[in-house]
C-alpha cells in the first residue's frame, strides 16, 4: 500500500491566494519516477484549493493508502465556487527557490462556456494556469494575455498585483 503523500506528492508547497476571490495553490513537485502522461505529466502539478474544507479533503486524499499511485486530480474537475464578473489575472510568486512562478487567470462563466469542452482548457471550469521558471517569463506571458483581452472592447480585466516580497529573493515587482 502507498499514499500519494509518500509518492507523487511527497514534495509540495503552498502558494497563498492574493485576494479572497482567488484560490490557494498546492503545488506538487513530481518525482521523475512518477512523471507519466497517464499519472502526472510534467515536473509540477498545481492543485487549486478554494476553501479550508477542500484543503482538509485534499490532505486526506493525499494521505489515503491505496494499491498504487494515482493522479492527484481530486479537485481538478470540481466546479469552482468562486464567482467573478470579470477576468482576473494573478501572479503567484514561488514560496521558495526552485519552485515555479504561476500565472493564474480566473474567467467568468460566460467566457469559459465559449470554449469547446473537448479542449479541457479550464481547471475547475474557470481557471487557466501557466507555470514559469522565472519572473520575466511570467511577466511576458501576462502582457500577452492582456494584449489579447485588450482586443475585446467590452472585456473588463482585474489585474491582481503581486506582492513580490514573498519571492525567494525578496525583490519587489
Amino acid at each position: 500500500m502507498v499514499s500519494l503523500s509518500g509518492t507523487v506528492a511527497r514534495e509540495r508547497a503552498i502558494y497563498p491566494r492574493p485576494i479572497s476571490a482567488m484560490p490557494d495553490i498546492v503545488m506538487l513537485r513530481i518525482p521523475s519516477e512518477f512523471r507519466r502522461p497517464e499519472l502526472v505529466p510534467g515536473r509540477h502539478h498545481p492543485i487549486l484549493v478554494e476553501t479550508i474544507e477542500e484543503q482538509h479533503e485534499l490532505e486526506l486524499f493525499l494521505d489515503q493508502e491505496r494499491d498504487a499511485p494515482c493522479a492527484p486530480d481530486l479537485l481538478d474537475t470540481r466546479p469552482s465556487t468562486l464567482q467573478v464578473e470579470q477576468v482576473a489575472i494573478a501572479h503567484y510568486a514561488p514560496p521558495a527557490a526552485g519552485w515555479p512562478y504561476v500565472l493564474l487567470c480566473r474567467w467568468p462563466a460566460d467566457l469559459a462556456a465559449a470554449a469547446p469542452e473537448e479542449l479541457r482548457i479550464f481547471a475547475r471550469g474557470a481557471y487557466t494556469i501557466e507555470l514559469f521558471e522565472d519572473r520575466e517569463q511570467l511577466e511576458r506571458a501576462s502582457e500577452r494575455v492582456l494584449a489579447l483581452l485588450g482586443r475585446r472592447r467590452r472585456t473588463y480585466v482585474e489585474v491582481i498585483p503581486p506582492d513580490w516580497s514573498a519571492a525567494p529573493d525578496g525583490t519587489r515587482h
